[in-house]
């Protein structure tokens, strides 16, 4: 049985392997444009120019070179599904936490304020609010982030449920030991593969809203995104002309990436399967 779930885990390794090399690429691309860009995205050519060895994606309608944009892009793309997955990872790491440990009505308290915000379909309510602040990386991120704790909340609750009344926090709380320093030095560290989990697919969910906030014109008009590469190629007459040079590289780009964070996932979620399921057949 354990050689099974070895082989089964030896598998997953090619699952972590592309979702990691994939995600290297778009990284260096990230620090490093200027090696991988052939030109500045702002340095003008001939529009509507076709794909050739001089432009590998073609010119756009203002004469910027696609590729050199799809690399750019790639940067603020990242920063906005990064920085939202750990503002709303902070925030709903906390609640949770505070939910699933209280009792009483300040558990079920911030257990309905975690409903409430669960029952609200995020997207629209992100369309709305990104409407409402105006345009800007840091609004885009804020608004994501606010909006998409919810689902890490519910789970990080549940876990420091079961972690509270497990046997070694109870000899704790017999042992006198303060709460504070139960709940910093015991019961938070133990939340490490739920939170490490929900971090890695809030940042694809996080890259996915700005992507549709950004097509929907909504985003930085100050900064290029994959998203506003889509919403530029389709208001500027790319779609009209069949230009697919010009949106489908973003489009590609950005499901690359969340299949990139899918695949990274998916290895640690099959190895924490390996490791309980193992654990319970010692126990047994």
């Amino acid at each position: 049985m354990k050689t099974i779930k070895l082989v089964l885990l030896k598998k997953e390794f090619h699952s972590l392997y592309f979702g990691t090399a994939i995600m290297i690429i778009f990284i260096l691309w990230s620090f490093l444009p200027g090696i991988f860009s052939p030109y500045n995205p702002k340095e003008m050519f001939s529009p509507w120019l076709p794909m050739s060895w001089f432009h590998l994606l073609g010119t756009n309608d203002m004469g910027y070179d696609i590729f050199s944009e799809v690399i750019y892009a790639a940067s603020r793309t990242l920063l906005a599904g990064f920085c939202a997955a750990f503002v709303s990872l902070i925030i709903g790491t906390t609640l949770g936490t505070l939910s699933g440990y209280l009792e009483g009505w300040a558990s079920e308290g911030l257990d309905f304020i975690i409903n409430i915000f669960l029952i609200i379909p995020a997207l629209p309510m992100i369309i709305v609010v990104a409407a409402f602040m105006g345009p800007g990386t840091f609004n885009i991120i804020l608004v994501i982030a606010l909006l998409g704790w919810c689902p890490t909340a519910r789970a990080v609750r549940a876990k420091t449920r079961q972690i509270k009344h497990s046997s070694f926090v109870e000899a704790l709380f017999i042992s006198g030991i303060p709460e504070s320093q139960i709940v910093l030095k015991h019961i938070i560290p133990n939340l490490s593969d739920v939170v490490f989990a929900k971090y890695i697919m809030s940042v694809a969910s996080c890259m996915l809203m700005e992507a549709t906030v950004s097509f929907m014109g909504l985003g930085d008009p100050t900064h290029v995104t994959w998203g506003s590469m889509i919403n530029f190629a389709f208001s500027r007459g790319g779609f009209s002309r069949g230009a697919l040079n010009w949106y489908l590289p973003p489009g590609i780009c950005i499901t690359l990436c969340v299949l990139s964070f899918y695949y990274i996932n998916n290895y640690f979620e099959a190895k924490s399967k390996v490791v309980i399921n193992e654990d319970q057949s010692y126990m047994d």
